[in-house]
């Protein structure tokens, strides 16, 4: 079962339905790489996947884990080092329409934590995905409003997911209530 009171994992759920259909996935803030090997091995024959991360050591953590961890050769599976806002704007790397793009927002775990995503940077990384979604697309985002800068991106991922359309996109989010010390929020963002 789920754990239903840590929002990276409960975004799981939501993760296989789509699953099931997508063929093109970027996790934009790849990390460890953690999200891109359970999305590697869950995914159908045949997806593109890409990892997206602004800190070299990211990314070959990240490459390191899908290679040693997931041996399917039936995926294929691109690293793509830089500033996921720039990446997302810029998309020769990207062949067609993304059906699942998710952003793990905050510090590398284990890295400093000087260098976090940022409110401005998320929220224009966020805007130039939702033009590349597929329709149906799902986007999932866990913000990590524990710190100054993760409650100030937190809340400017809420604000701006407020505006989207009611006619294009369905829109949610998902929270522990009785946590204590502000557990992450999951934002949620599917195409109609």
């Amino acid at each position: 079962m789920i754990n239903l009171n840590h929002a990276v994992q409960f975004q799981r759920t939501l993760w296989l339905d789509q699953l099931t259909k997508a063929r093109t996935i970027v996790d934009a803030t790849v990390g460890n790489g953690h999200d891109l090997l359970y999305l590697a091995n869950h995914c159908q024959k045949g997806t593109t996947l890409y990892g997206l991360d602004r800190q070299a050591i990211a990314i070959e953590a990240s490459k390191q884990r899908v290679t040693k961890e997931c041996q399917r050769q039936d995926i294929n599976c691109h690293f793509i080092e830089g500033r996921h806002e720039i990446l997302l704007s810029d998309t020769p790397w990207l062949a067609a329409p993304i059906d699942l793009l998710i952003f793990n927002l905050g510090y590398l775990p284990g890295s400093s934590h000087e260098l976090m995503t940022q409110p401005a940077t998320t929220i224009e990384a966020i805007n130039q995905g939702l033009t590349h979604l597929a329709p149906r697309g799902l986007i999932t985002i866990v913000a990590y409003p524990g710190t100054p800068t993760g409650e100030a991106e937190a809340q400017a991922v809420h604000t701006l997911l407020t505006t989207l359309p009611q006619q294009a996109y369905d829109v949610a989010t998902w929270m522990p209530i009785n946590q204590i010390n502000k557990p992450p929020i999951l934002y949620i963002i599917k195409g109609r």
